[in-house]
């Protein structure tokens, strides 16, 4: 298989409960892996518990990072073991599917002109209202967006990739759980200037990756990841505005169709807002704030 030439790379932080159920859904396949190389920016206390926990599995390492995902990434490929021909991403708290590795294994095999793999992300509580509304004919006649899955669009926005009933060569790939042939990767980076969240870094990444070769999304190598959370924070609010600013400027995208797009999510975050979602209001400030950064400080 594969995953007898890879390394898996895990960014992890303090939720030993979703690593240990990711691993467990890894089934037997997790024996065959290369190495599998969980970085974690855990308190001390989590941190040692996980190197209990793991140390029966031999071709397991647990490395100590400073906290962010992008910053954990680049550690893994780092010192990963070079000889290795796929690096694998994945998020910690997901779930694969029982057969996801073992597809993914035949599809590999039989499709190896890609440089990149991305798993099909299976989500039961799709916002379908605002997924139509993004697909209406004038956002996509005018390329704001995209009827289909893995396109990035002229204002710097990407479309969805989950609950994808075929397989899509796309424009990038989520690190919830995708594959690189890791001598593509060389010199390319997880962006580390996009905040404490990370925001948008898997599109950075991927996008970078497809100047270099053909993408695409395995619908049949599923996984599941029950916990989505809605950030509202005013951090959350400023980054998710900077960041796709950032990725529309180093791009060389549509500085302003970006703007009318911001402004379109803004104005829907206010709405929510003022209809009762008081929560919503400090990620409305934040959009707001990083708007004017953008027009001041990044021309």
């Amino acid at each position: 298989m594969f995953i007898k030439s890879t390394s898996l790379i895990i960014p992890t932080k303090d939720r030993p409960d979703f690593l240990k159920r990711l691993i467990k859904s890894l089934n037997e396949y997790i024996e065959y892996f290369d190495e599998i190389l969980l970085i974690d920016s855990s308190r001390d206390s989590n941190y040692l518990n996980n190197l209990n926990y793991f140390s029966i599995q031999k071709n397991l390492k647990i490395i100590k990072s400073v906290p962010s995902s992008s910053i954990q990434r680049n550690l893994g490929i780092e010192i990963a073991n070079k000889k290795n021909h796929y690096f694998m991403f994945c998020d910690d708290d997901i779930i694969f599917e029982k057969n996801a590795l073992n597809n993914m294994d035949e599809f590999i095999k039989n499709n190896n002109s890609y440089i990149g793999y991305g798993f099909n992300s299976i989500e039961k509580n799709k916002k379908k209202n605002l997924e139509n509304l993004k697909k209406n004919k004038f956002f996509t006649n005018n390329g704001f967006y995209h009827s289909n899955p893995g396109v990035v669009c002229d204002n710097g926005w990407h479309t969805k990739l989950n609950n994808l009933k075929k397989n899509y060569e796309t424009m990038w790939l989520s690190t919830q759980a995708c594959i690189y042939k890791s001598n593509y990767i060389k010199d390319v980076r997880f962006n580390t200037n996009l905040g404490k969240y990370s925001y948008l870094e898997d599109l950075f990444f991927s996008y970078e990756m497809r100047k270099k070769g053909k993408l695409i999304l395995f619908s049949d190598s599923k996984y599941y990841n029950e916990n989505l959370v809605e950030r509202t924070s005013f951090d959350f609010g400023y980054q998710e505005v900077v960041n796709r600013y950032k990725f529309v400027k180093q791009n060389n995208l549509n500085k302003i169709k970006f703007y009318i797009s911001i402004i379109l999510k803004t104005t829907l975050t206010l709405i929510k807002s003022l209809s009762g979602k008081l929560f919503f209001f400090p990620k409305f400030f934040g959009n707001i704030i990083g708007i004017i950064s953008c027009v001041i400080k990044m021309k």
